[in-house]
């Protein structure tokens, strides 16, 4: 059972999981369509670096989700970044993969799991249920050893083929102590097709309505126990709006389908540096923003779209004559493949891009590089980042040069990303603020 201590922060719950797809997502986006329809306001949370989850939160929640990791942010910028978006709402806090996997194999660093001991918010774990039987109960039995002596305040069994299914399920559990806080049977509506190691993106799916996802989860879900779980009430006050700040800089960012990789907290953090942020996109627009001092082009999928990108001949020319004329440009893995010659797609299908960037990108069926990493660009700390493609920069052993990257679990290394002039490409993602004049210098700040 999850046990509460002196210090605890009201306001909160922690979806871990037991492995990665085990219904994180679903049951999240069920809770923030539930409890909003019973007139709570709810904030989404998404623990780990992951860009994929939190597009599946804004599509029930007015507020968007915001990123919490361990590892990436520390456990001040954790603690800050929750408590400023729960003044008002309740944290639905989606973990990553099982509750306890993270940066290493050994310790829980960079887990959900470790989250949740910092936030003290109580774990209800989603529990992949479709072939279960008795022997989830010695599964879940070492997870509360595990996690003690936090604790595990309750399970959802996701998966269920009926009610004589999720009754066995029950009894099974029931000498655990750990309350059943529902049961999600199987149905179309709920199954989103996976790609790669996670689910497909949000814009691309055909979702249910806010309307329907909080029937099911009225239907299926103990909604009154997960809202004394996370000390709910209903709320009615609203967030003070932050003053303006001064524009300092105008930013195009590259946002549309093929574009959509960036983390909120990233976003507010230009805002609140004083970034105008002037969407365009790649595909749809023919030029880019008028009168800008920086261009920000995010992670994303462009191997998916890479004959619409390519076919837009006008916006490929000018990004291209805005980066040689020196216009600050700030790029992350899909930005790099943006900006690259070529594109060649797992068909083997060339791609004329951008040609900024010497060489071609190539797609490969096999991840390439996944996972935490630090990149050093010479300066005394390096660059806590992140790195998760199916691609490879054909010229980057012969003209990386924008920094040292090492992984993290393995302590491999090499030269990576691309930098000339004012533009920065790489395929690490950053956490904004902590490489915070590294961004300023390349979006425009310092023009």
């Amino acid at each position: 059972m999850f046990i509460p201590t002196p210090t605890s922060l009201p306001g909160g719950i922690v979806l871990g999981g037991l492995h990665g797809s085990s219904g994180k997502t679903v049951l999240t986006c069920l809770l923030l369509a539930g409890l909003a329809a019973r007139g709570h306001a709810v904030q989404p949370f998404k623990a780990g670096p992951d860009y994929i989850d939190g597009g599946y939160h804004n599509h029930f929640c007015a507020n968007p989700s915001i990123t919490l990791d361990s590892w990436l942010m520390g456990k001040p910028e954790v603690l800050l970044a929750a408590n400023a978006n729960t003044r008002c709402a309740t944290g639905i806090l989606e973990g990553v993969m099982g509750l306890f996997d993270g940066a290493s194999s050994s310790t829980e660093v960079g887990s959900t799991m470790e989250l949740a001991r910092w936030l003290q918010w109580p774990v209800v774990l989603c529990v992949p249920a479709a072939k279960a039987g008795r022997s989830l109960a010695a599964a879940l039995r070492g997870f509360m050893a595990e996690a003690h002596p936090h604790g595990i305040a309750g399970v959802v069994l996701n998966g269920v083929s009926g009610s004589s299914h999720t009754e066995y399920l029950r009894e099974a559990l029931l000498p655990l102590g750990v309350p059943v806080l529902g049961a999600i049977p199987k149905s179309a509506i709920l199954e989103w097709p996976e790609r790669y190691l996670g689910l497909q993106s949000a814009p691309e799916m055909q979702l249910p309505g806010n309307g329907e996802l909080a029937g099911l989860a009225a239907l299926h879900l103990d909604l009154a126990q997960f809202e004394t779980l996370a000390q709910m009430h209903p709320q009615e006050q609203t967030v003070a709006p932050c003053p303006p700040q001064e524009a300092r800089c105008r930013v195009a960012v590259a946002r549309d389908e093929a574009f959509h990789f960036y983390y909120a907290n990233n976003l507010d953090w230009l805002k609140q540096q004083g970034a105008e942020l002037v969407p365009f996109s790649p595909i749809h627009s023919h030029s880019l923003p008028a009168n800008i001092d920086g261009i920000l082009l995010g992670g994303g999928f462009p191997e998916l779209h890479a004959g619409a990108i390519s076919d837009n001949h006008s916006l490929r020319t000018e990004l291209r004559q805005a980066v040689l004329d020196g216009v600050p440009c700030y790029a992350e893995c899909g930005g790099l493949m943006l900006l690259a010659d070529n594109l060649t797609d797992i068909r083997g299908e060339v791609f004329p891009m951008a040609g900024v960037i010497p060489g071609t990108i190539e797609m490969r069926p096999a991840l390439q590089h996944f996972g935490y990493c630090e990149a050093s660009d010479g300066g005394a700390h390096p660059h806590k980042g992140h790195e998760f493609h199916h691609s490879v920069w054909n010229a980057e052993s012969e003209r990386g040069n924008a920094w040292h990257v090492t992984r993290k679990r393995t302590g491999g290394a090499r030269q990576e990303g691309f930098r000339t002039g004012r533009l920065h490409a790489s395929y690490v993602h950053l956490y904004f603020s902590n490489s915070a004049d590294l961004v300023r210098t390349h979006l425009g700040f310092y023009s």
